[in-house]
């Protein structure tokens, strides 16, 4: 479990709880409102990231160009369309870049364009002014991430920013993440919780995994970025987990081949 099969599950059977898992979203309950709702969710978020950029970096940052990795149904895309003259969607699951397509072409976005997603971004042939990912990473294995984390800094023209979301640290017991870690592995084990929850049977995990920020910041460091501007959020009591939303300014040249590790 885990596979990139499960998102391309996630895209064919219920695309916009894949991307917010609340039951709001769920594909039952998708009403106009609630679709108009999610995608206003989007607008915020963007318009969050180019004030942090303007307010710490660059007071008359405007993007060019933009990547959003993870994009799912293209929440973000389509806000981003709204700030930069191009945009691409990078998504694992060919189900959800067909979704996102329909909601550009519902929303009157002309300037999107996505390509398929792989460890390697061998579909990605150019760079961008800001390369962005929210509520993406923290699905995917750390020594996985790390090494797309990597890949999508070396994107990111000089002077431009890479903004990324991800979990550094978990308050559940030893217990209890031993046990859920057998859950991602063992597919009975997931089943039998789905219908503990009444969810569908054969429901794929949504997996959560922690990642290492001084190895990020250090792997930004060898890449050229200097500047970086990182924003915690504490662990709630419904979600045990601390994330970090870090952007990171490329400040000096380094090409791509010459920063690869």
């Amino acid at each position: 479990m885990g596979t990139d099969k499960d998102w391309e599950t996630w895209g064919r059977t219920d695309p916009y709880f894949g991307v917010i898992s609340s039951d709001k979203y769920r594909r039952e309950n998708m009403s106009e409102e609630v679709r108009a709702e999610f995608f206003r969710s989007g607008e915020v978020h963007v318009a969050e990231v180019l004030s942090r950029i303007r307010n710490h970096f660059e007071s008359g940052f405007s993007p060019l160009s933009t990547l959003d990795f993870g994009c799912g149904v293209g929440r973000l895309v389509i806000a981003l369309a709204r700030h930069t003259k191009r945009v691409v969607g990078v998504d694992v699951s060919e189900a959800m870049i067909e979704e996102a397509r329909r909601n550009c072409a519902r929303a009157a976005v002309a300037n999107a364009d996505f390509v398929k997603s792989d460890d390697d971004l061998s579909e990605v042939s150019t760079t961008f002014d800001l390369v962005h990912t929210f509520i993406v990473l923290q699905h995917i294995p750390w020594s996985r991430g790390r090494r797309l984390m990597q890949r999508l800094s070396e994107q990111v023209n000089e002077g431009g920013y890479f903004c990324a979301q991800f979990l550094i640290s978990c308050t559940a017991s030893p217990l209890k993440r031993n046990l859920v870690r057998l859950r991602y592995a063992l597919a009975p084990l997931n089943w039998l919780r789905n219908l503990m929850r009444h969810r569908p049977l054969f429901e794929p995990a949504m997996q959560l995994h922690v990642y290492d920020l001084r190895v990020i910041v250090s792997d930004l460091h060898r890449r050229g970025f200097d500047s970086m501007l990182l924003s915690v959020a504490e662990p709630t009591h419904d979600f045990e987990f601390e994330s970090a939303f870090l952007i990171a300014q490329r400040s000096r040249k380094c090409s791509p081949l010459e920063s690869r590790t």
